[in-house]
């Protein structure tokens, strides 16, 4: 049983990783993302369930149940619209480009807060976006995992499409605080080409789980 403090989302966000803890308090409103996809450990919160790769919004309740928990404390704590609150994310964060170094990053107004590995097989950070922002779309990955997002603040989408190219997209997912998008992958571990495209000024969770 253990709660670890994780702060790779600071300026803007203090977190807890919770494993294997029968209960758990939550006092000021905060975000819930159950991280027990390998175990599928369900999370009870009043007697509903918090299935595995999904995320909720609660408030002064107990969860139930934790295998493996990430909770963002007070997460509308800082206001992303605040010029001062967006100069210290972008002076602690690198840019998508300084990150990657493809150069098809170069100018995009992505910033990735460092990652942190959290249960030996997770890996974690924030990307801040200003409004209207393509990632690009994209179907490989540096290392093999499985991965999903989370909207923390403001609204973005998710996109598929049938090739490297934009006019093939075919399916996307809103994304609101709160939510975590079906899964992208295969049993296999394949992609879409997919991508991340904020509406807002936004701020989202990459979660990369080792294969």
């Amino acid at each position: 049983m253990s709660i670890q403090k994780l702060d790779f989302g600071q300026p803007l966000f203090e977190m807890e990783y919770v494993e294997n803890e029968e209960r758990y308090f939550v006092k000021p409103k905060s975000m819930v993302i159950n991280l027990a996809e390998r175990s599928q450990t369900t999370i009870w919160i009043k007697g509903i369930p918090l299935l595995p790769l999904k995320g909720t919004i609660v408030e002064g309740v107990w969860l139930e149940n934790i295998g493996r928990a990430l909770v963002i404390l007070d997460y509308e704590r800082y206001d992303i619209e605040d010029p001062e609150v967006i100069a210290r994310i972008k002076s602690s964060w690198k840019s998508l480009y300084e990150c990657s170094g493809i150069e098809r990053h170069k100018g995009i107004p992505y910033f990735k807060s460092p990652k942190v590995r959290v249960g030996g097989d997770t890996e974690l950070n924030v990307c801040f976006t200003e409004a209207m922002a393509p990632s690009g779309p994209h179907r490989d990955h540096d290392r093999d995992f499985d991965e999903v997002h989370a909207q923390i603040r403001g609204f973005g989408k998710m996109q598929k499409f049938e090739e490297n190219d934009t006019s093939t997209f075919y399916q996307e997912f809103i994304m609101a605080p709160g939510i975590v998008h079906d899964k992208f992958y295969n049993e296999k571990g394949e992609y879409p080409w997919h991508q991340y495209h904020s509406i807002t000024r936004a701020v989202y969770m990459p979660i990369e789980i080792d294969r």
